[in-house]
C-alpha cells in the first residue's frame, strides 16, 4: 500500500505543504504523500536517555490537561503518562520501527516513481528519515497511552507540542485513535480528522499565550524550520503536511455542521477518503467512495491499494498543471491499484471510477494526456491507467 502518515505532530507545516491548488469551491492546496513509518514507535532501547518527564515539565501538565478538557469539552479518564527524550534518544526511538517498515516504504518508493511523483535519485527511507528527525516534536501512542516528547524544559514551544499530544491522548480514551487497520484511504481520512481537532485545540493554546512567550515560540519555530532539508520531495512534503494543513478546515466545517457533538460522532464515523478532506462537504453529504476491483497485473504483483483523490491530483499535476489536473481530479469515486515488476521496472495499474460521466470523460482526457507526456512510459484507455518507472 502507498505510505501513510504515522500519529506524529509535525509543527513545520507551513514549509512541508506543497504547492497545487484547488478550486476556491473546495479550499485550497493539495499537497502530496510519503510518510514515517505507520505504527507508532516502540519502547525506547536498553540504555537510551529515556526520563520521565522533569520537574519544569511535569510541573505544567496539569494545567495544560486542564486547557486541554476545558476547551475541548471532555475530561480525562485516567493520567497520561508524560516521557521525556533528548535529542539523539527522540530520534532513536523514532527509527525503532524502521526495519519493519522498510519494505512497505521500498514497495511505495517504487510506486510512485511509478506515477512519476518521485525521481530516479530519491531514496525515500532516507528521506523520510532525514524529514522525521528534522520536524518531528512529539507523539502519542494510543496502542501504550505513552506521550513522548522532544525537549528538556517547559518552553512555550514544548508547551505547544503538549497540548497538541494531550488532545490526542483525551480523544484515544474517548474514542480510540488506533485505527491501524484501516486501508489506505480510510486513514488518510481518519488522521486529517484527529490532527484536525488537534490543531483546533493547539491554536487556541497558541492565542492563550503572553506576548512574550508568543516571540520565545516564533523563535524557536524559525530555528526547528531551519533545521529541515530544503530538497525534499514535494510528495514527500505533502504528505507529511496534509492532515495538518486540511485537517483543520475539515473540522470546522464538521464543527460548523452540528457543534462538538457533531465532531464527536465523527470520531465513531470518520472521513473514508482524501476527498472527503479535501472537499468536507463530501463527507457532511455522506458521499463515500464506491468500491473499485483491483485491477489485473500483467506479473506477479507485490502491492495494490488505493490511490484517491489526492494522489491522482498529485499525480495529474507533475505533468498537467494544476488548473487541468484540478478539473479532471474533482469528481473523483473511487480506485484501486495494483503494482508488479517487468523487465526491471515497476509497472503499476490504475482503475479510477468518476462522480458522473462529464467526469469519467474529463478523467480519461486527462489521463491519455498525461500518458501520452510519459514518452512510452504509460499508456490510458478510458479511466484506466497502465505506467512504468
Amino acid at each position: 500500500m502507498l505510505p501513510v502518515v504515522s500519529a506524529v505532530i509535525v509543527l513545520l507545516v507551513a514549509g512541508l505543504v506543497g504547492t497545487a491548488t484547488v478550486d476556491e469551491g473546495r479550499g485550497e492546496a493539495a499537497p502530496s504523500p510519503s510518510s514515517p513509518p505507520s505504527s507508532p514507535p516502540p519502547p525506547p532501547p536498553a540504555g537510551s536517555s529515556t526520563t520521565a518527564a522533569p520537574a519544569g515539565i511535569q510541573s505544567v501538565v496539569p494545567s495544560l490537561q486542564a486547557f486541554v478538557e476545558r476547551e475541548r469539552g471532555l475530561a480525562f479518564k485516567e493520567p497520561v503518562d508524560v516521557t521525556l527524550l533528548d535529542d539523539d534518544a527522540f530520534e532513536a526511538r523514532l527509527r525503532e520501527d524502521e526495519d519493519e517498515d522498510l519494505e512497505e516504504l521500498r514497495d511505495a518508493e517504487a510506486v510512485l516513481r511509478a506515477m512519476g511523483l518521485l525521481d530516479e535519485g530519491t531514496d525515500l527511507v532516507e528521506t523520510v528519515r532525514e524529514v522525521t528527525a528534522a520536524s518531528v516534536l512529539g507523539f502519542y501512542d494510543p496502542t501504550t497511552d505513552e506521550l513522548v516528547v522532544r525537549g528538556a524544559a517547559a518552553t512555550p514551544y514544548v508547551r505547544v507540542v503538549l497540548v497538541h499530544e494531550l488532545l490526542h491522548a483525551l480523544e484515544d480514551q474517548h474514542f480510540d485513535l488506533d485505527r491501524s487497520d484501516l486501508g489506505d484511504e480510510a486513514f488518510l481520512g481518519f488522521q486529517a480528522l484527529a490532527e484536525g481537532s488537534a490543531v483546533r485545540i493547539e491554536e487556541r493554546y497558541r492565542d492563550s499565550l503572553s506576548a512574550r512567550d508568543r516571540v520565545s515560540l516564533g523563535a524557536e519555530e524559525i530555528r526547528r524550520a531551519a533545521q529541515v532539508p530544503t530538497d525534499v520531495p514535494r510528495v514527500v512534503e505533502a504528505l507529511f503536511g496534509f492532515p495538518y494543513a486540511y485537517g483543520p478546515g475539515l473540522v470546522e466545517a464538521v464543527v460548523g455542521a452540528g457543534g462538538v457533538s457533531r465532531l464527536d460522532a465523527a470520531f465513531a464515523s470518520p472521513p473514508a477518503s482524501s476527498e472527503h478532506v479535501l472537499d468536507p462537504r463530501s463527507y457532511l453529504r455522506g458521499d463515500e467512495p464506491r468500491a473499485v476491483p483491483v485491477p489485473a497485473a500483467d506479473g506477479p504483483a507485490f502491492d495494490d491499494g488505493e490511490i484517491g483523490e489526492l494522489f491522482l491530483l498529485l499525480m495529474l499535476d507533475a505533468e498537467l498543471g494544476n488548473r487541468d489536473a484540478v478539473a479532471a481530479a474533482d469528481g473523483w469515486g473511487g480506485d484501486r491499484y495494483v503494482s508488479w515488476t517487468e523487465g526491471g521496472r515497476t509497472c503499476v495499474r490504475m482503475d479510477f471510477v468518476m462522480d458522473t460521466e462529464r467526469d469519467t470523460a474529463e478523467l480519461a482526457d486527462a489521463l491519455a494526456r498525461w500518458a501520452g507526456e510519459r514518452s512510452g512510459r504509460a499508456t490510458a484507455s478510458g479511466t484506466s491507467l497502465r505506467t512504468c518507472g
